[in-house]
């Protein structure tokens, strides 16, 4: 047994359960538990999660792709720096998509959500509504809105990333 792909693929896998399990139960949890407390309430408990999910997700998600690559080239079928073993093999053009989602992921979750989360959870004037009693303002239903569009975007992004760890799993 080859110990250091074993340690590879225990590693990959277990961080990418993190960052995928995580992102799950951001969209399906968290956000809608935010949206049922006080306003004041979900900005606290926001701004903390706003704070400490990144290093953890930004942290996983580098790790996956990392290792992605090396499973896939150094401890996988592809040899590295040959392009055209990566993009001329069924194995090699779903690799190559795999590795191209899970960056499209991490760009979407550390650009798009973090951002959004940050500013969203930063801005004093967003939450001045939840002091005076009346409706959010535009800004902050702007970024709930972009936060809850791009985490399902995200999400099926990683449904698509997993389709293609199937299938890898069965050569195509």
């Amino acid at each position: 047994m080859d110990w250091a792909q074993f340690a590879v693929q225990w590693l990959h896998v277990i961080f990418a359960v993190f960052w995928f399990g995580g992102t799950m139960y951001f969209d399906f949890v968290v956000l809608p538990t935010l949206r049922q407390v006080p306003p004041l309430t979900g900005r606290e408990v926001g701004r903390a999660l706003a704070k400490r999910i990144p290093l953890f997700m930004r942290t996983s998600g580098l790790i996956v792709i990392v290792l992605g690559l090396l499973r896939g080239t150094v401890w996988g079928p592809l040899p590295p720096g040959d392009p055209s073993v990566s993009f001329g093999s069924d194995y090699g053009i779903t690799w190559s998509i795999s590795i191209l989602l899970a960056i499209a992921i991490f760009a979407v979750g550390d650009g798009v959500i973090g951002r959004s989360a940050r500013r969203l959870y930063e801005d004093d004037a967003l939450w001045s509504f939840a002091t005076a009693g009346g409706p959010p303002p535009a800004g902050f239903l702007a970024l709930s809105s972009r936060m809850r569009t791009f985490s399902l975007v995200q999400f099926a992004l990683f449904l698509a990333v997993f389709t293609c760890m199937i299938l890898m799993r069965f050569g195509l």
